[in-house]
């Protein structure tokens, strides 16, 4: 997929993510997609949803149940 376009976006990045998402494509389109921007977009939204529905990563109620060594003595329980 190195220099395809391979989504379209609907609108244009700010000029920090412009570089990631504008990568290795030729032209001036910044609504043009490289590859690994969708992906690491895909992977932080998607994933973290996908883990939780298949059960394999705990729930915020269950991390929070959990012990914590930083915390102080009375919000441990």
């Amino acid at each position: 997929f190195d220099g395809r376009v391979v989504a379209k976006l609907p609108f244009i990045p700010i000029s920090l993510i412009q570089g990631l998402s504008h990568r290795n494509l030729s032209g001036e389109d910044y609504t043009d997609c490289s590859f690994i921007f969708l992906y690491i977009l895909c992977t932080m939204s998607i994933r973290q949803n996908i883990q939780k529905l298949l059960g394999f990563s705990p729930s915020r109620a269950a991390s929070k149940q959990s012990g914590n060594i930083f915390a102080p003595m009375g919000a441990q329980r």
